[in-house]
């Protein structure tokens, strides 16, 4: 009973966000005349569902790559070319074969060996991982530009039978397997387990004969798989045109937002529910926002960075919200 009571408040705790976040853009999009047609508010009309469910996905699945790496201790700039790189040669792969599914394994497994590269030269290098990965990045870049003549992708997520994995429900499969795969490395195996611990103290992991380089390259492989499912969601979405200048790792890390956000809320559960929990609750707040006319432009930079500047202020605060709760409980109790 206990047990059950405490997964009941984990729950309630987990889903206080989303459902803040909805009643916060209902009251907002209600009390604006521009978002009614025909007298119905747009914000509660059955595209909301629909769009929340696609973009969440998406979400998660580029969250989950970035975090995957945090916390190993490696903040991995390389991330968002892997996946456009990936999505270039899977997107084409798919047109020529007709194929959504084989585009999807050739993501994965492009996403795989570009990762693995990655780990290979920041093992032998020696590097910074912040200077390998920006190198990686450039490098990955330039082969947009030199991949299929450097057309990019144009035309798989217009086809309805190739982009299957960019609408409902098949974008679903992608995503449970990112959330498997991150799963399966965190919670089942020993490489998922010992980076906790480098991370922590790298020197400390090494002196007790943890293998860093294998540990590293294992960690590269499940990230390579995870880029790979992002990229296949993300190519069936969009026009995927070559990149330069690190423009891919602003794309990549234009998602970075519910990977903090998603570490806290995912302390009342665990840090891959907090993350989907949290890119749920974003898509809501970015639903809300294209009903108001402010989906894109300098207004919805201003309102994010407010309400992530806010929210990051709340989150530094709550032990000592919860030690001013603890003293209210114990006042109560001796009065």
């Amino acid at each position: 009973m206990n047990n059950s009571g405490n997964i009941m408040k984990k729950i309630i705790l987990s889903a206080i966000f989303p459902v803040l976040m909805f009643v916060v853009m209902l009251v907002i999009t209600a009390s604006n005349d521009k978002c009614y047609v025909n007298g119905k508010l747009i914000f509660l009309s059955a595209d909301l569902v629909k769009q929340v469910i696609i973009n969440s996905c998406m979400t998660v699945c580029v969250a989950l790559a970035i975090w995957l790496q945090l916390k190993n201790g490696r903040f991995d700039f390389s991330g968002g070319a892997s996946m456009i790189l990936a999505a270039i040669i899977a997107g084409n792969v798919g047109i020529m074969t007709d194929s959504p599914v084989l585009a999807l394994l050739t993501a994965v497994a492009v996403g795989i060996v570009l990762s693995c590269l990655t780990a290979v030269v920041y093992i032998v290098g020696r590097l910074p991982i912040i200077i390998c990965t920006i190198g990686m990045t450039l490098l990955y870049e330039s082969l947009t530009y030199l991949t299929f003549g450097g057309q990019g992708i144009r035309i798989f997520y217009s086809q309805p039978h190739t982009s299957v994995f960019g609408r409902i429900p098949g974008v679903l499969l992608p995503t449970v397997l990112a959330v498997a795969a991150f799963v399966m490395f965190t919670y089942f195996t020993a490489a998922g387990r010992k980076g906790k611990v480098l991370s922590n103290n790298q020197r400390a992991g090494v002196n007790i004969g943890i293998n860093e380089k294998k540990n590293i390259f294992v960690t590269y492989i499940y990230t390579g798989i995870i880029i790979g499912l992002a990229a296949i969601v993300y190519v069936s979405q969009h026009e995927v045109s070559p990149q330069s200048g690190l423009a891919t790792s602003g794309i990549m890390f234009s998602y970075i937002v519910p990977v903090f956000m998603g570490t806290f809320i995912g302390l009342a559960s665990c840090d891959v529910m907090g993350i989907a929990i949290a890119a749920v609750g974003m898509e809501i707040m970015n639903y809300g926002l294209n009903c108001l006319n402010l989906g894109a432009g300098g207004w919805q930079q201003i309102i994010m960075g407010i309400f992530v500047l806010g929210f990051y202020a709340f989150s530094a605060q709550t032990d000592k919200i919860q030690a001013f709760m603890e003293k209210r409980k114990k006042a109560a109790k001796s009065a």
